[in-house]
């Protein structure tokens, strides 16, 4: 019988309850007050980096784009190595028209993460928003080259409507097109986190799995959904979920630490190890890395001295 494996309380859930309450501005605060003292931990930082990106959502969903970006501009503060977050602010920075700052957290996704579709695709789009129509052109032909696009009919629709220069339905266009799009009911995450915050891990694997078909390119979504599997003890499944979050975004730490806990419960140890390491040669400073780090080492340990007790003469 499979090990579930337990899904740990989040200091943040009180921000995640003002969020869903639609009091944005206070879950923001709750936030800072929170994360006041110095000397925070690299888990308690992703910690409250997460939560900022669910407020985001929420604020995005209910049409408050204004505290949407506010939200991701205090969440780069504790985790400026996540791509995701510097592309989703560059993308509504570029709606409320501050295009200088939007190309800042746009080019900064893509020295993260180069190859990353959603934030090439914004970049492109803010080139033509500012008028250079022929470079995002451009790059948008070389994405199209290098990426799997799900609708290439809508990808050509794209591009013939940004040669007229409405960049706003090529836009639409493009996101459909690269399965990029987030319907309106973009807070299908935060549902499923309360789920799992309530015990219900089935349920939350069930809302996560139907949410998948045209969500296919969220990494939060795949990570989520392997955490689910994993509390459920579907260490394959689990595996499947984070590795797909990996390839979406592969410095996504949480997602890594959670691919190795999937592995450690399915009993491939070594690997698990190697994982973790990964993690450490990006950020040696790690919380959670380096406690799985140490306790694996210590329990290696252990069973060489196990096995040097019980051998034979």
């Amino acid at each position: 019988m499979t090990r579930p494996v337990p899904v740990p309380e989040s200091e943040f859930d009180e921000v995640l309850r003002l969020a869903r309450a639609g009091r944005h501005g206070e879950a923001i605060e709750e936030v800072e007050r929170r994360t006041a003292t110095g000397g925070l931990s690299e888990q308690r930082r992703a910690a409250a980096a997460e939560a900022l990106a669910l407020v985001a959502r929420q604020a995005e969903s209910s049409g408050d784009v204004a505290r949407a970006e506010r939200a991701l501009e205090v969440a780069v503060r504790f985790r400026p190595d996540y791509p995701d977050l510097q592309c989703r602010r560059g993308r509504l920075l570029r709606a409320l028209q501050r295009p200088r700052e939007a190309r800042q957290a746009l080019e900064r996704a893509l020295s993260l993460h180069p190859r990353y579709t959603a934030a090439r695709l914004e970049h492109a789009l803010l080139d033509a928003a500012e008028g250079f129509i022929g470079e995002a052109l451009e790059a948008l032909r070389a994405l199209a080259r290098e990426t799997e696009v799900d609708k290439p009919g809508l990808f050509q629709q794209g591009l013939e409507s940004l040669e007229r220069a409405d960049w706003e339905e090529a836009g639409v266009l493009f996101g459909r097109a690269l399965d990029l799009d987030e319907p309106a009911d973009g807070d299908v995450i935060e549902r499923a986190r309360l789920l799992l915050e309530r015990g219900d891990v089935a349920r939350a694997v069930e809302v996560l799995r139907e949410a998948l078909p045209g969500r296919a390119g969220w990494p939060d979504l795949h990570h989520l959904l392997g955490r689910a599997e994993l509390a459920r003890g579907h260490h394959d499944d689990a595996l499947a979920s984070l590795g797909r979050a990996l390839e979406l975004n592969p410095d996504f730490h949480a997602a890594r630490i959670q691919f190795a806990l999937a592995l450690e419960a399915a009993g491939a140890l070594a690997q698990a190890g190697e994982q973790v390491a990964l993690v450490l040669q990006r950020d040696p400073a790690h919380e959670q890395a380096l406690e799985l780090h140490e306790r694996w080492t210590a329990r290696g340990r252990r069973q060489g001295r196990v096995k040097s007790v019980h051998k034979d003469p």
